[in-house]
């Protein structure tokens, strides 16, 4: 797992190997995470992942596919609704609304994956969801000839992949992100690490 913290930003500070803070870091205006952001391509598990951060700290679940279309009415009301909740996850970038959600966002993490362990993991889901022919999130079964489109699942996860990446990387230097913690986990395990480091840290506050 990375951190923006102690890490050099592009083009500034020495060459020198960063210091790693700690798994798990309390952020934010209430001292802990309170207001989530999960970044990553197509098929890198944020739904998954923000499930089970929802089931461990009792966060509310926004899924961004089920506010409506990118950019439209439906979409911005729904966010505006949601940036004015004290505790909330949203499974996505906020596209179109990056000024309204970045700013109040207390924790932004960042699935950057490599590209064969996002393949494996999104190939490994549409074909459950093929064979089973039962809906997953917003990927539902669609048949062998939607492979062919340039947005299925699969084939949109490999095409979008760099730009996810380098969209990830730049979140380190956002303005309006100064105030949060930034998590780029490289590798699932650790962001499974990460799960269970905040369930201790969780008991151990109860606890005191």
């Amino acid at each position: 797992m990375l951190t923006r913290t102690g890490m050099d930003r592009p083009g500034t500070g020495p060459k020198s190997q960063p210091r790693w803070p700690s798994l798990l870091r309390r952020v934010g205006h209430s001292g802990i995470v309170d207001r989530v952001v999960m970044f990553g391509c197509a098929g890198s598990g944020k739904t998954t992942l923000a499930r089970k951060l929802c089931a461990r700290t009792g966060l509310t679940l926004v899924e961004r596919d089920s506010l409506g279309v990118l950019g439209s009415e439906s979409y911005c009301a729904a966010i505006t609704k949601l940036i004015c909740q004290p505790r909330w996850v949203l499974d996505g970038a906020p596209y179109y609304v990056e000024d309204l959600v970045y700013p109040v966002a207390d924790t932004v993490v960042v699935l950057d994956y490599p590209k064969p362990v996002v393949m494996w993991r999104v190939l490994r889901r549409t074909l459950a969801v093929e064979v089973l022919r039962q809906r997953v999130g917003a990927h539902q079964p669609q048949g062998l000839a939607a492979w062919r489109d340039g947005e299925h699942p699969v084939r949109w996860a490999w095409s979008s992949y760099r730009d996810r990446h380098v969209e990830g990387l730049a979140l380190m230097s956002r303005g309006d992100l100064a105030h949060a913690e930034i998590i780029r986990f490289r590798r699932p395990a650790a962001a499974r690490r990460w799960l269970r480091q905040l369930l201790l840290e969780d008991h151990h506050a109860v606890g005191l």
